[in-house]
């Protein structure tokens, strides 16, 4: 993968084809803006009409004082995950990051970030590495709008989300399905597990041929994921899905996550 690094936004790109556009100059949190299908399909959404804060691939937390997630400018809770360097390297990025709040203060996690990505037949498949450290103490806490699934659990929404294409939150044949390892599995079954890897797959909108791509996210941890279908399409995992963290200053969390955007 082969990257162009401006002060707006980094392009990736496996020859011709254009893989995704990462933006770095948003003020809350850089993005994936477009995340392309080898065929040059776009597979997510930014900034829609319902929520204005979901931006594509994503990445963020919220704490009891600060709120790194939804977007609340000029309030005290607003999180901000300021860009402090973006370099090239071998197949990607790399990224130094404060997590800090909008006024300068709080700082709360310094972060290396790397997104590497390789062309394989029909599919983009990316890695995201994720190194944070706590520079204070603080407690990582679950939305109020968490979803409670049938088993009385409430799983939060936060960590590596993607909000997927409109088409994708309709169900059977015609649109959008969810799969666990693989596998058809019904939404609501899917939100709360802690499988591997959970996808959607769904019909790409302007396209007289029916075409059909998918997205599917691999963890290397044992977290928790945040499945929507109903609605909007949505997905998301991470170490406040669950359960509240308490995080002590000093603390590292290191992830790696491997995203699969491909053809059917």
């Amino acid at each position: 993968m082969d990257t162009t690094i401006t002060r707006s936004q980094v392009e990736f790109r496996a020859g011709d084809k254009l893989a995704g556009i990462y933006r770095v100059d948003d003020p809350f949190k850089p993005h994936f803006k477009v995340l392309n299908t080898p065929a040059g399909h776009n597979t997510v959404c930014v900034s829609p009409g319902d929520h204005r804060h979901h931006k594509g691939l994503m990445f963020a937390l919220r704490s009891s004082d600060l709120n790194f997630w939804e977007e609340n400018p000029d309030t005290e809770e607003c999180g901000i995950e300021e860009v402090l360097t973006t370099e090239a390297i071998e197949c990607g990025m790399k990224q130094e990051l404060l997590w800090r709040g909008e006024k300068g203060d709080l700082h709360t996690y310094l972060e290396s970030r790397e997104i590497t990505g390789v062309l394989e037949g029909a599919a983009f498949k990316w890695t995201w590495k994720s190194k944070r450290t706590a520079l204070r103490d603080h407690l990582l806490i679950k939305s109020e709008w968490s979803m409670e699934v049938p088993d009385g659990r409430r799983i939060n929404y936060h960590g590596l989300g993607i909000r997927l294409p409109w088409m994708w939150c309709f169900g059977g044949p015609q649109a959008g399905q969810v799969e666990v390892d693989g596998k058809p599995a019904d939404p609501l079954e899917a939100a709360g597990c802690h499988a591997k890897s959970v996808g959607f797959k769904g019909l790409i909108d302007g396209q007289w041929k029916r075409t059909e791509a998918a997205v599917t996210i691999t963890q290397s941890k044992d977290y928790t994921w945040y499945v929507l279908r109903d609605g909007f399409p949505y997905l998301s995992v991470g170490p406040s899905n669950l359960s509240e963290v308490d995080v002590k200053k000093g603390e590292t969390f290191e992830e790696t996550y491997r995203i699969t955007v491909e053809d059917r």
